[in-house]
């Protein structure tokens, strides 16, 4: 059966799925950025998920899925520095306080949780879309989620969403950089997909496959 929502417990287990696949990925990203930046992307991503871990694993197993994501910000934000840092914890700060009260996440939670990613992304950054940043695969997740707006499927939604910030993530190699230390390389990042976009995407798509596999024959809850 199609998995239509998760709740508190099933959020949990995602983000902690999510924290061992960025893990595992850190020497990828750390390469996409050394061809653009410091080489330190992975590290830095592999410290705020490796942190978000840890703070799931103190919570309360009935902490609502509201507190669930403000603390994973808190989390990330602590441990992690410079502006991906503070990004994501916002991010993720953003997303718990759209989802206030919110008992269990469904297809239009999850375009809530999008849609207030986005806005407190291109805040606290002070981007937009084309500036090639995280916030482009951000921006064309959120858009391809509310293009199907009467969509009840989770896993599909999610599907949808991640595929979008995929080929959002590897159009930026085609753009240059407006923002930060990178606006600097000039023509030299052509050719290069953003490391915060390529993060993002990784992220979605790594969503889709944990509630894909809660949906499968035969997997236990």
């Amino acid at each position: 059966m199609p998995v239509t929502a998760i709740d508190r417990r099933g959020l949990t287990q995602m983000l902690i799925f999510v924290a061992d696949e960025i893990v595992r990925r850190e020497a990828d990203l750390n390469a996409l950025d050394a061809a653009v930046g410091d080489g330190d992307h992975g590290i830095t991503m592999r410290i705020g998920f490796e942190a978000i871990r840890d703070r799931l694993a103190e919570l309360d197993p009935a902490t609502p899925i509201d507190t669930i994501l403000r603390e994973s910000g808190t989390a990330f934000l602590g441990a992690t520095g410079g502006a991906i840092g503070v990004v994501m914890g916002k991010m993720l700060m953003a997303g718990g306080k759209a989802l206030q009260g919110v008992e269990e996440i469904g297809a239009p939670e999850f375009r809530l949780l999008l849609t207030s990613m986005e806005t407190s992304v291109a805040t606290t950054g002070k981007v937009k879309p084309g500036d090639r940043t995280i916030l482009d695969a951000i921006h064309g997740a959120a858009a391809a989620a509310t293009s199907d707006s009467g969509a009840k499927d989770l896993a599909a939604i999610v599907d949808l969403s991640a595929s979008a910030a995929e080929e959002a993530a590897r159009n930026t190699a085609d753009m240059l950089c407006r923002v930060g230390r990178a606006s600097r390389l000039g023509n030299r990042v052509l050719g290069h997909p953003d490391p915060g976009a390529t993060s993002f995407a990784i992220i979605l798509r790594t969503m889709r496959d944990w509630i894909t596999s809660r949906s499968a024959p035969d997997t236990q809850p």
